[in-house]
């Protein structure tokens, strides 16, 4: 299964860094690249399995998969991993949720999603870290069919729903299919003097 792949594209071991190299060998035939790589995903500890909830033949919204993103979630230098999940959208009593795994930042990562409180409350399609409050702590927004959630880091490990007060639940034009999520940070530096910093953050002037 593709999404398979995905998962193991996420935790592979480079042991070079560099550019791929490939020699030829007497009979001018590719040698083997000098990167490798080791599917990890099981020694790592991620168990998500994605459940796309089809009842027979499954529909454009099942068949289009899950999204995936990464972040330092809690600043400890490491990077984590949050997987969007589908779910039983026909009354089946199957249950599924997202899936949120805290790297240990000893090659192994482990699932804090109820501690965190960022199960998703919807059919998952998209997600993405950004901090939009500019706290220093990468919020979560994912894209949902139907309405979507906006979680706020709380910067101890915890996450709180503020979708409805952010107004971000994406149902303003009666929008249903949310496929995908990019965060922007638009300013203009000829009218208040701000500007983007390297690492994405917005600097704004000091008028006192």
């Amino acid at each position: 299964m593709w999404l398979t792949g995905i998962l193991a594209a996420i935790l592979m071991l480079t042991i070079n860094s560099a550019r791929p190299k490939t020699f030829r060998n007497s009979d001018s035939q590719p040698a083997r690249s000098l990167i490798q790589f080791t599917n990890v995903t099981e020694s790592a500890g991620i168990r998500f399995a994605h459940y796309r909830g089809n009842d027979g033949i499954p529909i454009n919204r099942e068949i289009f998969g899950p999204g995936v993103c990464v972040a330092d979630f809690d600043d400890d230098g490491y990077q984590d991993i949050y997987f969007v999940n589908g779910r039983d959208l026909y009354n089946r009593g199957i249950e599924a949720r997202n899936a949120l795994y805290q790297n240990n930042g000893d090659g192994t990562f482990r699932d804090v999603t109820l501690a965190a409180g960022v199960p998703g409350t919807g059919y998952g399609l998209g997600c993405v870290w950004g901090d939009y409050d500019n706290d220093g702590f990468p919020d979560l927004y994912v894209t949902q069919y139907g309405r979507n959630v906006l979680y706020h880091n709380n910067g101890d490990g915890t996450f709180t729903d503020v979708t409805d007060k952010a107004g971000v639940a994406g149902l303003d034009y009666g929008a249903q299919f949310h496929s995908g999520a990019t965060y922007t940070i638009q300013a203009s530096v000829a009218e208040n003097g701000a500007s983007v910093s390297s690492n994405g953050k917005v600097c704004l002037p000091n008028w006192n």
